[in-house]
């Protein structure tokens, strides 16, 4: 009889067991697909609260989510990130992973592989030693990039950027229009667009954020690529404004 009892009692806690562990598998192993149509934008950093950071091409990041959501669970594991990569969504929420090699996990330690032991790598090396491209920007981040400045004592430095010219045809696009026209007239000034291509570098130039507003304006009305050339410093036109806002009053 008290063999039989211990039976039991040894059946039960098996199960007990059992249901335990599925309940915290259920709560560990919580792989969430990314909606790519509702991604803003994805950057990843060397350290979580670095600030040398390299936002993904769009290629980039549309390759990330798909290795992403196809990732095999390996299981709970322990590990030293190598990368932190941050997907900022259209409403505004950040989702966070942390990296090492293919191995990647977001909210716990439960760890997923991407089957690539040098996807994420290669995103970080193919941008830190690489030329920017205007597929890392839009063109309100573009201009808010260019207008940071560097005071030392002596002088306030203005931060240019280097980038290569080759810039999609539907990079501006109508959603950008009405915070364009906003900074239209500003006369702010930041640093200069400067193709890898040129020799010379305009140290003593400078852009005004108006200028390059005008220039993304005017190729969405022509359906034109943006072409800034061998370098660009471009400053407020006033005549170019007012046709500018002439167009919209009569297109919306």
């Amino acid at each position: 009889m008290q063999a039989k009892k211990m039976k039991t009692i040894t059946i039960i806690l098996t199960l007990l067991i059992l249901i335990s562990c599925s309940r915290n598998k259920k709560s560990v192993d919580s792989h969430t697909k990314i909606d790519l149509e509702l991604v803003d934008h994805v950057y990843i950093k060397k350290e979580l609260y670095g600030t040398d950071s390299v936002r993904l091409s769009q290629e980039q990041t549309e390759l990330f989510v798909q290795k992403w959501n196809s990732a095999k669970s390996k299981g709970l594991y322990k590990m030293g990130p190598q990368y932190w990569l941050n997907i900022k969504l259209k409403n505004d929420s950040v989702r966070r992973f942390k990296t090492n090699r293919d191995l990647i996990k977001e909210n716990n330690d439960w760890t997923y592989s991407l089957a690539d032991t040098t996807l994420i790598n290669s995103f970080w090396e193919s941008q830190t030693y690489g030329f920017l491209n205007p597929e890392q920007f839009d063109p309100i981040s573009f201009i808010k990039v260019l207008s940071k400045t560097l005071k030392t004592q002596s002088d306030t430095i203005r931060i240019g950027i280097t980038m290569i010219d080759k810039f999609p045809k539907d990079w501006v696009k109508e959603e950008h229009i009405e915070p364009l026209f906003l900074i239209l007239e500003s006369k702010e000034v930041g640093g200069c667009f400067i193709n890898p291509l040129s020799s010379y570098l305009p140290f003593d130039d400078y852009s005004e954020k108006g200028g390059f507003a005008a220039i993304f304006i005017k190729a969405f009305k022509e359906n034109k690529k943006v072409e800034l050339g061998l370098h660009s410093c471009p400053k407020v036109d006033e005549k170019l404004n007012t046709e500018l806002r002439k167009w919209w009053k009569e297109k919306k």
